[in-house]
């Protein structure tokens, strides 16, 4: 179980390094999908999604993901007013 704890322990280097896998290894399905090269039920593909969606959150749990994160997007947001 100790090998577990990095998962869900923010401040741990393998926590932000673990989901960030996991959020590129969705992202890729979803690309794939998107070409249609590979299909999925409506099932998996809404669970596909809600796990990038976790995931995305999870690393927004991180401090330095987080404050990463908030930055790009307003400096999205800023861009998009414009």
């Amino acid at each position: 179980m100790k090998f577990f704890s990095s998962m869900h322990d923010p401040k741990s280097k393998r926590y932000a390094i673990y989901y960030s896998v996991v959020l590129v290894a969705v992202t890729g399905v979803v690309i794939f999908m998107t070409l249609q090269i590979i299909h999925q039920n409506p099932l998996q593909g809404s669970m596909t999604f809600f796990e990038g969606f976790f995931s995305l959150f999870m690393l927004s749990r991180n401090e330095v993901v987080g404050k990463a994160l908030m930055s790009h997007l307003a400096n999205i947001s800023a861009f998009i007013r414009h």
